[in-house]
């Protein structure tokens, strides 16, 4: 049985945003569930205390002139707000003496222990927050993002960088600014799209101002922050430009803090505050950024992996043609590996024109068709000259189970070999749910007197696999047929070949193939002009040799049949017949 990715469902949804808010409850509560974490005065502090940005009021009484026993009633106080943060070293011996020891140790027996109204609380926040960013993902966000590997990912990815926020609030007195969330937002737009990476970053941000009682200030800093790193982030290919892209980012979020500390403070204190070296908080928004790009740049592979990405050193890997997959197909399906290669070319040319990942597909098409080395005489690209079709001699539901065994055994193959299983997914998609029509109808035609309870139905002639799911997909899905279908026209014109590529674009559509392919009409549009142009170009003619031309001439003419001559029968087309593309 063939065993495709799996979608996020309702249920499955709702299973993994509560194990995800589980965890991220512990961890960020896991201080104050632990007895021996409480600070107590006179000893040194277990961990770094840290009392959030807060506005603390100050009441002035101003003094009465002229005798007056009672001021306007306007007057009679002028409250003044300062907004701090606190930060108590781990190892401070604390004292009740000092104002900042007592706020922290105050904030801090607050929290203690945690009850379970305030334990479920957090957990219900975290929870619909996940369920808010699921949600999201699986209906506005790139197609990876619908199945439960990816999002299995993503959440490993953004529940690191919460583990590395929390470790770097209990145990070091860098400003929260440090804290280099925009990694996230890298590494999703390096595996998806930018709008995968602002969507992720947001709830990063969220989650990390969360273990400061979602700080106002380090909540923004941070949400610009990865606005701003997708996008300065546009060329993937080059991941380098993540470390230019944090420093940018870093930059404009110095920036905002300024404006911010205005807002809050009247007064941004830009001397001072960066005489303070690395507790300066405009120094952490820049250099928050300019970590999180170097973070980005050196973890991508394994983020790459864990959100189920192939990353471009992998594909490039892939693409050796002496690799052993490869040269199996070579060798014993030559045909088919022509085939592939071919289709190479159009589906790498039609995914640079929209802006999809072309390297992966062109990996994609050299191993789409890697099960048809297992009975590689049941396509017509592998039969020698003269050589008769073994579909001849079966029934048609057989000949179409034939068919439809590459799809399932070139999974495999795949799957065994260690292929990574974004390359795998074109094996199991290029012909997505569609059916075998030449054989359907072959069948129906030898049984049009068999009852409904002994006829077979439509769908023992339908592949086993799913349809497409992302952009490069579905572009080898097309290509595929198209490829094949270019074969067939006589004058190889522009026109000509736009016309062919519409009726296969129709029909896929018509049969609802591309539905989840996230491809939209102005890709299509402008994959059309671009495929058309490639054929062209692919079926340019040549100037003849003169021994050609001097051979042509002495050949002769052919007499045309008479009686006792039948018309010579030309062996039909199994390509198209067999496996309709």
């Amino acid at each position: 049985m063939l065993v495709t990715r799996v979608r996020v469902g309702v249920l499955s949804g709702l299973a993994l945003c509560a194990v995800v808010a589980a965890l991220m409850t512990v961890i960020g509560s896991f201080e104050v569930l632990l007895p021996f974490t409480r600070p107590t005065f006179g000893k040194p502090s277990p961990l770094v205390m840290r009392v959030p940005l807060g506005a603390s009021a100050t009441s002035v009484r101003p003094p009465l002139s002229g005798g007056s026993q009672q001021a306007p009633r306007a007057r009679l106080f002028d409250v003044q707000f300062e907004h701090r943060r606190m930060v108590v070293d781990r190892g401070t011996v604390l004292l009740p003496n000092i104002e900042e020891h007592r706020i922290a140790v105050d904030f801090d027996a607050a929290r203690r222990p945690p009850t379970a109204a305030r334990l479920g609380s957090t957990f219900l926040l975290y929870f619909l927050g996940c369920i808010i960013l699921s949600s999201y993902a699986v209906r506005f966000g790139h197609a990876r993002l619908r199945l439960v590997r990816s999002q299995v990912g993503l959440y490993a990815v953004i529940l690191s960088m919460f583990m590395l926020g929390k470790l770097l609030l209990l145990f070091t007195t860098l400003p929260a600014f440090w804290i280099p969330t925009a990694a996230v937002a890298l590494w999703a737009a390096l595996s998806f799209d930018r709008k995968a990476g602002l969507l992720l970053d947001m709830g990063a941000a969220f989650l990390t101002a969360s273990l400061l009682s979602f700080d106002v200030m380090l909540l923004s800093v941070l949400v610009s922050r990865g606005i701003v790193v997708s996008l300065l982030f546009v060329n993937r290919k080059q991941p380098r430009h993540m470390i230019f892209a944090g420093l940018g980012a870093g930059v404009v979020s110095a920036v905002g803090y300024v404006a911010l500390s205005t807002v809050f403070q009247q007064q941004a204190g830009i001397r001072e505050d960066l005489a303070l070296g690395f507790d300066s908080q405009l120094l952490a928004c820049v250099g928050g950024g300019l970590l999180a790009g170097l973070l980005a740049n050196i973890g991508r592979e394994p983020a790459e992996q864990m959100m189920g990405h192939v990353s471009r050193s992998r594909l490039l890997d892939l693409t050796d043609i002496e690799s052993p997959l490869l040269r199996k197909m070579a060798a014993e399906a030559p045909g088919s590996w022509e085939h592939s290669r071919t289709m190479a070319n159009l589906a790498e040319a039609a995914a640079a024109s929209i802006g999809a990942d072309s390297l992966l597909t062109r990996v994609g098409a050299y191993y789409h068709d890697l099960g048809k080395t297992i009975q590689p005489t049941y396509f017509v690209e592998n039969l020698a000259h003269g050589q008769t079709s073994p579909h001849e001699e079966l029934e048609p539901e057989v000949s179409a189970d034939a068919i439809m065994a590459h799809v399932v055994m070139g999974t495999k193959i795949l799957r065994d070999g260690g292929v990574p299983e974004p390359v795998v997914e074109f094996a199991y998609t290029h012909h997505g749910t569609q059916v075998v029509e030449f054989f359907w109808n072959k069948y129906q035609e030898r049984n049009p007197d068999l009852g409904a309870e002994l006829r077979l139905g439509e769908n023992h002639f339908r592949y086993p696999g799913m349809k497409p799911m992302t952009k490069e997909t579905a572009i080898l899905m097309l290509v595929d047929s198209i490829e094949a279908a270019s074969r067939t026209i006589d004058s190889p014109t522009h026109e000509r070949f736009v016309e062919m590529i519409r009726r296969v674009l129709f029909t896929k559509l018509a049969s609802g193939q591309l539905d989840d392919s996230g491809l939209t009409v102005i890709d299509l549009r402008v994959m059309v002009n671009r495929m058309a142009s490639a054929l062209v170009n692919m079926s340019h003619g040549r100037v003849k040799y003169p021994w050609q031309r001097d051979k042509a001439a002495e050949r002769p003419v052919p007499k045309a049949p008479g009686p006792e001559q039948p018309i010579p029968q030309t062996q039909p087309n199994e390509q198209k017949a067999v496996d309709p593309k």
